[in-house]
């Protein structure tokens, strides 16, 4: 594809994604947990690459893109987004999240609990939050308690990456920006409305890249139903946080 920048660029670039669903044992094996009959999965895996094909590097002065994945799914009144987060931070005055991507989001509707960000997913609110590289984890998920369902989505993060500004305005730092995304759709002011749905995002860092050079970026996703105990089990190992904890976030 060929697309122009804000800065006239004209970035030439290959797009290749590989899409590859799992076995239970590829997923018990990815997922690092153990699946008894109690469980039932489903899982893929993604492996996403950009090239540069043009004559022109990819840098600060030319512009970079990056790689942008988005999970979109389906929310309940139950469904909560899990998205554990660093502690270890040197600045400890640092925000944790973006939340005013589209306007603050609502303090009902977002909760932190230990080092877990907590958003509610139920597709009758518009907002989106992310977390930087210093904060992001390489993991995010949710949970549906109205039909049991626990997500998990894996991805790559480079602590000292440089990722693009995804803020919908111009006059933000552009190579300053968040590593993993979550977004509530709701009604716009019109009363429309493009779903209900929600989305886990991760992205890469920006494409510092000489022509013929190319960058990759992994993400995986793994559902999980079943027995609640198992659930809970693969929720706190990966999440940080229990399904009880979750449920009562809200």
């Amino acid at each position: 594809m060929n697309l122009v920048n804000y800065t006239g660029t004209r970035l030439s670039l290959q797009a290749k994604r590989t899409i590859r669903i799992l076995t239970m044992n590829e997923i018990a094996a990815l997922a690092g947990v153990s699946i008894t009959e109690g469980v039932k999965a489903v899982g893929y895996a993604t492996i996403n690459s950009i090239t540069n094909t043009g004559t022109t590097p990819w840098n600060e002065q030319t512009g970079m893109p990056c790689i942008w994945i988005l999970d979109m799914f389906n929310p309940s009144a139950g469904t909560t987004i899990v998205i554990p987060y660093r502690t270890d931070v040197t600045d400890t005055s640092a925000k944790i999240a973006t939340t005013n991507y589209f306007g603050e989001i609502p303090g009902d509707r977002i909760r932190y609990h230990g080092n877990v960000l907590l958003f509610k997913a139920d597709g009758k609110h518009r907002g989106k939050l992310g977390l930087d590289p210093l904060r992001a984890r390489p993991v995010a998920g949710s949970y549906d308690a109205q039909h049991g369902i626990l997500t998990i989505t894996t991805f790559d993060v480079d602590p000292n990456g440089r990722y693009l500004n995804q803020e919908w305005n111009t006059s933000a730092p552009p190579f300053k920006g968040d590593v993993v995304n979550a977004y509530n759709d709701g009604p716009l002011q019109d009363g429309s409305q493009m779903g209900p749905f929600y989305e886990l995002e991760s992205v890469s860092p920006a494409a510092l890249l000489n022509p013929h050079e190319s960058l990759t970026h992994e993400h995986n996703v793994f559902h999980f139903t079943g027995n609640k105990n198992e659930l809970d089990a693969i929720a706190v190992k990966w999440l940080g946080i229990s399904i009880t904890a979750i449920e009562k976030s809200f």
